[in-house]
């Protein structure tokens, strides 16, 4: 059985890729206009919003399995949890409305095209604050590869 620290690595890619999926699936029906394909893009995203809670809870127990062991530069966990939070918090604000435009605009309500081009510039932007998250894990333990980017 994985421990929080294997659990949080192992989940921690979820976010990122997930929102890049999203952006291409929710990407391609925004600007076909294609109401079918941007409820499976809501629907990704929802799940993905999901699989991001674990992703953060493990985080704090993830940090006290990595303290003290070799290679790992501790003044990088804090700005990581920081902006991990913050991230977190974009990712599920963006979820939510997902879920709530998926309720709204069940059956054969089309979505407004401008509800998709705010929905789809949102994901962007959680995807680069899930990216930048990603870097700042990255820095933890990986320092002499991540000190080039």
């Amino acid at each position: 059985m994985p421990n929080a620290a294997h659990l949080h690595m192992i989940l921690n890619h979820f976010p990122i890729i997930g929102t890049i999926m999203v952006i291409i699936v929710f990407g391609y029906a925004v600007f076909i206009n294609n109401d079918d394909i941007k409820k499976v893009g809501m629907f990704l995203l929802v799940i993905i919003g999901l699989i991001t809670i674990p992703v953060f809870l493990t985080g704090d127990k993830a940090a006290g399995f990595v303290k003290g062991n070799d290679g790992v530069t501790e003044e990088h966990i804090d700005p990581h949890e920081d902006f991990a939070k913050v991230s977190m918090i974009a990712m599920e604000f963006t979820a939510g409305i997902s879920l709530i435009t998926l309720i709204l605009f069940r059956k054969d309500k089309a979505v407004p095209v401008w509800l998709g081009f705010v929905l789809l510039l949102m994901i962007i932007g959680v995807n680069i604050m899930m990216i930048y998250t990603g870097h700042l894990g990255g820095r933890i333990s990986h320092d002499a590869i991540m000190k080039h980017f």
